[in-house]
């Protein structure tokens, strides 16, 4: 072994070695990843595994993002973007499905994949508002795959509707939709998660909803929300929850670390979190969710430039382009210093610019030239 791959931290080298056996990482693993100030190894590691799952590949999609509504009701202590319709008027906005559906097509065709968030409300979650856009959508769009939903928001419309998981789930299927979005999932430790999203899905409940999603064909990502009130253990015990959910029903393609945002929120004392534990975020997830493909450097959370260096550890997706007349709310509301829109050139140069390979992908993974386009 050279000088250049051996491990300052004794620590490291002994996970590394797990790591070349194919063995999973336990719980102790993690912690010691994270506590370790032997960065290069740390990043090392993670950027071999990155390779081993994808090469020199990195991927971006061109994308539509539209905020539907954010009237909500969950109460999460965290969130600066939810409105209470009767206590804050002047905040509240709703689209109609006429708006959703013309928002999406303001800048034109050429996209693979339209990402919907909105909150726990009750005039608009419904199978009466989704159902018939999701198939207008697949009439008039059927190269873009639909990213809609969180597990919290499936949840909340089987218990509206008086559906289990699985007649639900089927419904969705069947009106086109493709993939569903990793929010939610906050953090799993139970008493972490009751003091920052009481009336939220519990822990179980999210994995349940993902579990029968990937039964059915229907693919996921998964998140997890860090640098609030939660412990390091908590993190570490979160991700070996996915990794066993996983076992037991694949279909996650993506993890996406979502850092906190404090401004205009309940748990604004806790801050921002740093370069230092971002970083380290990645490369932890990369080495302990092994049996994901995919960790998803999301640029309109920490930023282009941190984005372009966790590709160094374990990233190996730097999300989408969004349209250039999106308005992405929920982070902007918690003070994100992002921008709302980069172009797809831009992409390509700085993941070129890094070393790796961009390549364009939907919401699944399918790959499509950089200038592919629907009406060509």
């Amino acid at each position: 072994m050279s000088v250049a791959t051996v491990a300052c931290d004794p620590t490291l080298a002994k996970i590394e070695e797990k790591i070349a056996a194919g063995d999973s990482l336990s719980f102790e693993d993690g912690l010691a990843l994270y506590a370790t100030r032997d960065l290069h190894t740390l990043g090392r590691l993670a950027r071999e595994q990155k390779q081993r799952k994808s090469g020199d590949r990195v991927y971006y999609v061109l994308n539509r993002y539209i905020n539907s509504t954010n009237v909500c009701y969950a109460g999460c202590t965290f969130c600066s973007f939810a409105a209470d319709e009767f206590k804050e008027k002047a905040r509240v906005f709703r689209m109609t499905p006429d708006q959703v559906f013309e928002k999406a097509l303001e800048t034109g065709r050429n996209f693979n994949q339209l990402h919907i968030v909105g909150g726990h409300d009750p005039r608009q979650l419904s199978l009466d508002y989704w159902l018939p856009l999701m198939r207008r959508f697949k009439a008039e769009l059927p190269h873009v795959q639909l990213s809609l939903f969180t597990a919290a928001e499936i949840d909340y419309m089987a218990r509206r509707h008086r559906l289990s998981y699985p007649a639900i789930v089927a419904q969705l299927k069947e009106a086109g939709l493709d993939n569903v979005n990793g929010g939610a999932a906050e953090i799993f430790a139970e008493e972490t998660r009751k003091k920052i999203c009481p009336n939220k899905v519990t822990a179980a409940q999210w994995l349940e909803v993902h579990e029968e999603l990937h039964r059915q064909g229907v693919a996921s990502n998964a998140t997890m929300l860090y640098g609030h009130i939660e412990s390091i253990e908590d993190r570490i015990d979160h991700l070996i929850r996915l990794r066993d959910s996983q076992r037991r029903s694949p279909g996650f393609n993506a993890f996406i670390p979502l850092a906190y945002h404090p401004d205009g929120n309940e748990l604004s004392y806790c801050g921002w979190t740093g370069g230092i534990d971002d970083i380290k975020t990645f490369a932890v997830a990369r080495l302990m969710l092994d049996n994901f493909d995919h960790i998803k450097a999301y640029w309109m959370i920490q930023g282009l430039h941190v984005c372009q260096v966790a590709l160094e550890f374990g990233a190996d997706d730097m999300d989408g382009t969004h349209g250039s007349t999106d308005e992405e709310m929920i982070y902007h509301a918690a003070g994100t210093r992002s921008g709302q829109y980069v172009d797809d050139r831009e992409f390509r140069r700085l993941i070129e610019n890094a070393g790796y390979m961009p390549v364009r992908r939907n919401s699944t993974y399918q790959t499509f030239a950089h200038d592919w386009n629907p009406d060509a």
